[in-house]
């Protein structure tokens, strides 16, 4: 059994830590100005009973200035300052987001701004700024892709681009600059390199992904599909994949982009061409929708890969 004068001096100890503990805290500065400002409302009986939530204030971050990011935050509630108030008589604490928490969120709300797959990070990082303008047809392209960037920000119906020419002229990096361009609006937006995209479909059948994947692309505020017409074609990539998709993006009134190696015309006799032969009447179905949600442009240029 523990004796009497030992067990005597243990708790003179522990009232001596406990009254340096409440002294700390009552006369920290920012719990003091704010026992100063409510002192109207409050007595020493609310004070000793609230006395755990002063002291959880005193220890906390106020100005993120003892947090050097948002993920070293430590705080109670991460990314959060505390705030005292009074309520039913009693100190509570509410949390606020911090301005590391604030920064936090915009760096994540602007990194998913522009969904992406397959996609060069040349062609990620494109701006309208960089575009070589060393013709009038690029010049044309970019005056009409800031003019359909300028209704998409003001809510206006309006058609996208269907950008085609030859290999190495810029069609996705310009494709890539629209983005980044909504990017700078808070637009987002979803750009996508097509072949690879269906062929990551069809596996989405044995993996459960196919219709999460479909959707995402199919109802995408502003969709970009990069070189359409050098995918692998079938009846079922035709009739099952575009079809529906476009479809969709135009009832819906939703801006969708294209960038090709063919011209319209050459587009229509990809997609009539399957192993099955020519089917000259859904290859025009695809492409009246394809015309109706686009203005069709020309790049034309030197091969900038060469």
């Amino acid at each position: 059994m523990e004796p009497l004068g030992q067990h005597l001096k243990q708790n003179k100890d522990f009232q001596k830590r406990l009254e340096k503990i409440k002294k700390d805290t009552l006369n920290h500065k920012e719990v003091k100005a704010f026992l100063d400002e409510h002192q109207s409302e409050l007595t020493n009986e609310i004070i000793e009973t609230d006395l755990d939530q002063l002291q959880a204030y005193k220890d906390q971050s106020k100005c993120c200035e003892k947090c050097a990011s948002y993920s070293k935050c430590i705080n109670f509630v991460k990314g959060h300052v505390p705030e005292l108030y009074i309520e039913n008589d009693h100190i509570k604490t509410r949390y606020l987001p911090c301005p590391n928490k604030i920064e936090y969120d915009e760096r994540k709300f602007e990194s998913n701004l522009v969904t992406s797959f397959q996609m060069p990070e040349e062609t990620l990082k494109a701006t309208i700024k960089d575009i070589y303008v060393d013709n009038e047809s690029r010049m044309t392209i970019i005056k009409k892709a800031m003019e359909i960037c300028n209704k998409i920000v003001a809510g206006e119906d309006t058609k996208g681009l269907y950008v085609h020419g030859p290999f190495g002229t810029g069609k996705s990096y310009i494709l890539g600059a629209i983005s980044n361009q909504l990017k700078l609006k808070k637009q987002p937006s979803t750009i996508i390199y097509l072949p690879e995209f269906i062929r990551v479909l069809k596996n989405g059948f044995n993996d459960g992904s196919f219709s999460d994947r479909f959707e995402s692309a199919r109802e995408a505020k502003v969709l970009m599909l990069d070189d359409i017409g050098a995918e692998e074609l079938t009846p079922w990539v035709r009739d099952e994949i575009l079809g529906p998709l476009l479809h969709y993006r135009m009832v819906h009134k939703l801006p969708t982009f294209f960038s090709s190696n063919f011209n319209f015309d050459e587009l229509e006799f990809h997609l009539s061409k399957t192993r099955q032969g020519a089917e000259i009447t859904k290859a025009s179905r695809i492409m009246e929708r394809i015309k109706t949600i686009t203005e069709d442009y020309e790049l034309e240029g030197k091969n900038y890969r060469a």
